[in-house]
């Protein structure tokens, strides 16, 4: 297409949505093509729209569709460690309703679909556990108790055993692949990055951390510290908050 051409079919499409459009092509031959793809926001929306899809075909898939459906949120974890979580208590309200909160870590949604997808299977089957009374943690929510490994083998899932979260490493047994395979299409990549830090007026206390099962303290001065339930020392985060 003409210069023309081209300029009014690029407005055409940015009137169409918040795209990135481009225009490319060469003066001299009057050719050009316009290509547009989703800007970012529209991605952020798009994903947090399939993994509502995802949780209802996974709630269908594996648990018979007996699962409340809980708000899914897609927040940043600080420390960068967390792929995903869910909340203990109904965090959301509207009028009378209440909803408990699954959050997938945008720190980590540039992940392959079939991960994210495992994810979001391991915080169901806390869902699972929250909505039938049964204790799946301990250590304050960081260890993965064997309830939570039956909970998880009976639902789609392989387990794992490591040293600082018990039966937490989960992945998507090769069954449960082939059936979730479908749901996956729709996902999108895209990740969440830290700035630089602002420096600002530090406050007198410091944060304290196991770095075994994620226990943590503050203190109002430095201090040798050590976790009871790892016999290991606390780290001091490097930051006053």
């Amino acid at each position: 297409m003409n210069f023309i051409d081209a300029i009014d079919n690029a407005v055409d499409q940015l009137c169409k949505g918040d795209k990135v459009v481009k225009v490319t092509g060469s003066l001299d031959k009057n050719q050009f093509s316009v290509t547009s793809k989703p800007c970012i926001g529209d991605l952020y929306l798009e994903d947090l729209k399939a993994l509502n899809t995802l949780f209802d075909n996974l709630n269908a898939t594996f648990f018979e569709s007996v699962l409340s459906k809980p708000v899914i949120t897609l927040q940043h974890d600080k420390r960068g460690r967390a792929l995903g979580w869910f909340t203990l208590w109904k965090a959301w309200k509207s009028g009378e309703d209440e909803s408990y909160e699954i959050n997938m870590s945008t720190n980590f949604l540039d992940r392959a679909p079939v991960d994210k997808a495992a994810t979001m299977l391991h915080e169901m089957c806390h869902l699972f556990a929250a909505e039938n009374n049964i204790q799946d943690c301990s250590r304050s929510g960081t260890w993965h108790n064997k309830q939570f490994k039956t909970i998880a083998e009976s639902h789609g899932l392989d387990v794992q055993k490591t040293d600082k979260g018990g039966f937490n490493h989960t992945t998507l047994k090769p069954e449960s692949l082939t059936a979730i395979e479908p749901m996956l299409a729709a996902l999108k990549s895209l990740k969440r990055v830290e700035g630089a830090k602002l420096k600002g007026k530090s406050s007198s206390t410091r944060k304290y951390y196991c770095p075994e099962c994620g226990q943590s303290v503050r203190a109002t001065k430095q201090v040798n510290i050590r976790c009871a339930y790892c016999d290991c020392a606390m780290v001091c985060d490097g930051e006053n908050d």
